[in-house]
């Protein structure tokens, strides 16, 4: 049976703290949830967290959080870095191979071109380019299509090393983005879904490599990436993955529910949103992804109870601090809707 422990009002938003009366229109989900989220859900036992390597540090914090929250419950977080990029979370002694009976959307990343080139510390690249890079119709680094790029750079008569792993979200990010800007497929089904870890893939070391990893692997291992030319042969049309970059095309996700699953898109119709305290929105970087938090083993009151306290407000929020972005916050509840679903929720007061 669920437990309850009230949190101090200093974890949540100044504005949650009005009341509703009876002739008030009905809830807003979003306003339940937050309401909700004012409650700290506990069940007994120890869940086992699993974390990818970018957001590895934040798993001691989120641990004692817990066990401020809740003395009978426990999250317990692994040594072993969890691969492909995402969060496992499990009853302790589960199979971490075994399937999940869930899965949420936690975070954000996006897919980057890392590049080791001697003596070359940025590079850009437009979706022509990347397209004949990766169809092999371009095999050097001082190929007139890549210095019509890079005007002013001075590029090698340096063979191109293709990568042959990639993490699948990476990959179709990367496809989606680079099709969009040039109209056609990239085609990247001779790269292998990846089976070594993200720095491996972050820090190619053949000199000449290309390769697709997270961008939060490549900023945690300082790893040089290309600036997408959105125009090909217009340097100010360059956008680098950044934390300003990526959050604008966050603001571009379309996501809707569909019984267990919440599908994510991303719609360059929508305007980009400025992050508050901003006066404009960055260029967005559209090859983003999501981190999942999967729910493994059987059908658990605990791991949902754990996995709800993760996606809490004050839980969400420390994602900001590592190399990975915080979830649009429709997206969140969404998370936290499918996750809740079944649970005994105490009502908002």
């Amino acid at each position: 049976m669920n437990t309850a422990k009230k949190v101090t009002a200093a974890l949540l938003a100044a504005g949650l703290s009005f009341s509703l009366t009876a002739c008030d229109p009905p809830m807003p989900e979003d306003l339940k949830i937050a309401l909700a989220e004012k409650t700290v859900l506990c069940e007994p036992g120890v869940a086992e967290l699993q974390l990818p390597e970018a957001i590895a540090d934040l798993g001691i914090g989120w641990a004692d959080a817990m066990a401020l929250g809740c003395a009978d419950m426990q999250l317990a977080v692994t040594d072993v870095l969890s691969e492909p990029t995402g969060l496992l979370i499990s009853p302790t002694g589960t199979e971490l191979n075994s399937d999940a009976f869930l899965k949420v959307p936690f975070a954000l990343d996006a897919a980057v071109l890392v590049v080791n080139i001697p003596d070359v510390f940025e590079i850009y690249l437009s979706a022509p380019t990347i397209q004949g890079i990766f169809s092999g119709a371009i095999t050097k680094w001082n190929d007139p299509l890549v210095l019509a790029d890079n005007e002013g750079l001075d590029l090698p008569d340096q063979k191109i090393v293709l990568p042959k792993e990639a993490i699948p979200a990476a990959k179709s990010s990367l496809s989606s983005w680079i099709e969009r800007l040039s109209g056609s497929p990239l085609d990247l089904s001779k790269i292998a879904d990846a089976k070594v870890s993200e720095s491996e893939l972050a820090m190619p070391t053949a000199p000449g490599s290309i390769s697709i990893a997270s961008y939060s692997a490549a900023l945690l291992n300082a790893s040089v990436f290309a600036s997408i030319l959105t125009e090909p042969g217009n340097i100010e049309s360059a956008v680098l993955a950044s934390t300003e970059t990526v959050y604008a095309a966050s603001t571009q996700i379309v996501a809707k529910a569909d019984g267990e699953t919440i599908s994510m898109t991303v719609d360059p119709s929508i305007e980009p949103t400025a992050p508050e305290g901003s006066a404009a929105a960055a260029a967005p970087y559209q090859a983003i992804f999501t981190v999942e938090l999967d729910f493994i083993g059987e059908e658990s009151a605990l791991v949902r109870t754990a996995g709800r306290f993760l996606l809490r407000q004050e839980s969400q929020g420390v994602i900001s601090s590592s190399t990975m972005l915080p979830m649009p916050e429709a997206v969140r509840i969404l998370a936290v809707k499918l996750i809740e679903k079944g649970m005994n929720i105490p009502a908002a007061e």
